[in-house]
């Protein structure tokens, strides 16, 4: 059979005490978790997320500035935002190429009240893979704090 390698036991000179490595790692895990449980949250209530249409009519429309940046460098686009006015009298905002101001229009509107030129998309597996191996993340990190701070046995 052959020999394996020892683990180190004694500290050595230049390498951080075995607690702050261990805080260290026990503060990424946490950070990790919780943005896990947000990514999975908010993916949750994308999936539930129910819109029904409704029928508004465009009321007005501007110009708006986003700061999209590149390999080239940053630079502000414009984009255009419509008005529409909602069968109860309230007004919603939303990013349209396509509506015209004073026709009709179709939109869909969420429970929470956003509105969307089409309904939107259900979450897909990539968004589902973020949080999971977020939390998969947080969970290694955590048994590494774990194994940092345990005592290490001679031999």
């Amino acid at each position: 059979m052959a020999d394996l390698p020892r683990r180190r036991t004694e500290d050595r000179a230049g390498y951080p005490p075995r607690r702050v490595t261990a805080g260290v790692l026990a503060f990424g895990a946490v950070a990790l978790g919780v943005a896990g449980v947000a990514a999975i949250g908010e993916t949750v209530s994308d999936a539930v997320r129910s819109t029904s249409p409704v029928l508004t009519t465009v009321v007005g429309e501007r110009t708006e500035e986003a700061l999209v940046a590149d390999r080239r460098g940053s630079r502000l686009v414009p984009y255009r935002v419509v008005d529409v006015e909602l069968p109860d009298g309230s007004t919603a905002e939303l990013r349209s190429d396509d509506l015209e101001v004073g026709s009709e229009a179709t939109v869909y509107r969420s429970d929470s009240g956003a509105v969307f030129e089409t309904p939107p998309e259900a979450p897909g597996p990539l968004e589902w893979a973020v949080g999971a191996s977020a939390l998969a993340g947080s969970a290694a990190l955590a048994v590494g704090a774990v194994r940092a701070v345990r005592p290490r046995r001679p031999g």
